[in-house]
């Protein structure tokens, strides 16, 4: 893969995007994805599918030094 190609597909890749609260149901697309980062809390990854949105906490396994 020459290098006009890697750059062609990072800019096409979606970005996820990383929030401090809890998107609303109402501001996002279909499909899409959000990362939201409250104080304090776990890291939650948000999708709204077919008007529907769920979400999945992540729970840290280890810390790095």
């Amino acid at each position: 893969m020459d290098s006009i190609e890697r750059k062609f597909r990072n800019v096409s890749q979606n970005k996820l995007a990383i929030t401090n609260k809890p998107p609303s149901i109402f501001q996002m697309n279909d499909g899409e994805q959000v990362i939201a980062k409250e104080v304090g809390k776990n890291p939650k990854l948000y999708i709204k599918l077919n008007n529907t949105l769920y979400f999945n906490e992540f729970i840290e396994v280890s810390k790095g030094s």
